[in-house]
């Protein structure tokens, strides 16, 4: 009867262990590099003439002007006698031509009544087609004289702002003289003078992070899209330009900034130390599976050790759950129940 009672109880369910665990996400990590450059517009275009001319008019330095807005003007004068000229020239030929037509083709109607010669309406035909040729040439002269009077204005060829002015109202100038320059003020660079030792990095298309020195709250993205070949003959350093993808509000053209990049960046999940376990020769995590409420291990690839944490590169995905604490007595499939890590 003893015997029978026994058999009868049933065992009591194992209760799952506790574990502590954090949730990770991948984090970009690397070298630290930090230079100071400044900014400066993407473009900045010496402005000049087509024509000789005596200045009448230029904008000021300083000036915030939109594309199509005239910057300078020389005198017109000569220009619009020029454009008089060729328009009167023009209107000669359109008479002429009118004029030889009408005679071509009288001399056909007088030729079928036999009252003029054939010579004489092959004559009228020829000067039919000089005519129509001196009107073709005045009226290339007069689309060149009316260019050339819009040459007596010098207008932005993009959105933009004056940085430099050169000659002064009342000056002559000359084709190809630099009257101002003008500088984009939406497209800007950061530029940076850095050392030989940064050429051995793949900085094509890196992000860096710019910061203005004056206000280090203001802080936006840039790519480098651009690295001189050839080294500064004076501090032989090469100078790398970085194109700001956001605005920089308060900060004017040639402000000192401070530029950050991540050299060899490589994508990783911190980890504490104490989830390091091991199966064989490979080193593994616990990873809990919410599905099925239980441990599994998971073979990681270490990248390096940082005072109590580990920085994984292989093996882990966002999200994941990391058991942190007791892993030498945690067992592949174990039911457990998670508590949160305070270093999560």
């Amino acid at each position: 009867m003893l015997l029978t009672a026994c058999s009868d109880e049933t065992s009591p369910e194992k209760t799952p262990r506790a574990i502590r665990a954090v949730t990770v996400k991948s984090e970009v990590v690397g070298e630290t590099f930090s230079q100071t450059g400044a900014i400066q517009p993407r473009y900045e275009t010496p402005m000049s003439f087509r024509l000789d001319g005596l200045l009448v008019f230029r904008v000021d330095n300083g000036s915030t002007v939109r594309k199509g807005d005239i910057l300078a003007t020389v005198e017109k004068t000569p220009s619009l006698i020029n454009l008089s000229s060729a328009s009167a020239q023009a209107d000669a030929a359109k008479s002429d031509v009118a004029l030889a037509d009408i005679t071509a083709a009288r001399n056909w109607e007088l030729l079928a009544k036999n009252a003029v010669s054939r010579a004489q309406v092959q004559q009228s035909d020829a000067n039919l087609q000089a005519a129509k040729s001196k009107l073709e040439v005045a009226t290339s002269a007069l689309a060149s004289a009316e260019q050339t009077l819009s040459y007596t204005d010098l207008k932005a060829g993009r959105d933009g702002i004056v940085s430099g002015v050169s000659v002064n109202v009342g000056q002559v100038v000359t084709t190809g003289q630099t009257i101002l320059t003008l500088s984009s003020n939406t497209e800007l660079d950061a530029v940076f003078d850095v050392p030989e030792q940064m050429l051995s990095e793949k900085l094509d298309d890196t992000d860096v992070e710019v910061s203005l020195i004056s206000n280090p709250a203001l802080v936006t993205k840039g790519k480098v899209r651009e690295l001189t070949p050839s080294a500064d003959t004076a501090t032989r350093t090469y100078r790398v330009k970085v194109t700001l993808e956001g605005e920089m509000e308060g900060a004017p053209m040639g402000a000192a900034v401070n530029g950050k990049v991540v050299l060899s960046p490589k994508r990783v999940f911190k980890v504490p130390a104490s989830a390091l376990t091991s199966r064989g020769q490979d080193q593994a995590v616990f990873v809990y599976a919410p599905e099925t409420k239980t441990l599994q291990v998971r073979i990681v690839k270490i990248e390096r050790y940082a005072e109590n944490n580990m920085f994984i590169s292989e093996g882990l995905a966002d999200g994941d759950i990391i058991a942190t604490a007791g892993v030498s007595k945690l067992r592949d499939g174990e039911a457990v129940t998670v508590e949160k890590d305070e270093r999560s």
